[in-house]
């Protein structure tokens, strides 16, 4: 498998784990709102399930929402369950 790499892809509103030849093998999903940012969904291929992927990419996501200022609403399960097991990013949760 080629090197692999986690970037925002700005067109599709979401962070993509591509694997150097344009291949998306996973990739989380956001949506803008005024004041905060949505996190309504993330998938990762069955191939690197279980590799700590769906951790890496969360983590990318968090911290690149956290430098650019953005609280966020996480309805994605998995980016929920994230978030209780890394209290570190608490202060970025938006209360409805």
């Amino acid at each position: 498998m080629a090197d692999l790499a986690i970037t925002e892809n700005r067109d599709e509103h979401r962070y993509e784990i591509q694997d150097g030849e344009g291949g998306v093998l996973g990739y989380l999903e956001y949506l803008t709102r005024e004041g905060f940012t949505v996190l309504p969904h993330t998938e990762v291929d069955r191939s690197l399930r279980g590799r700590g992927w769906g951790d890496r990419l969360a983590r990318h996501a968090l911290d690149d929402l956290r430098s650019k200022g953005a609280k966020v609403y996480p309805t994605c399960p998995f980016v929920e369950r994230w978030m209780e097991r890394h209290p570190e990013y608490d202060d970025m949760r938006h209360q409805l």
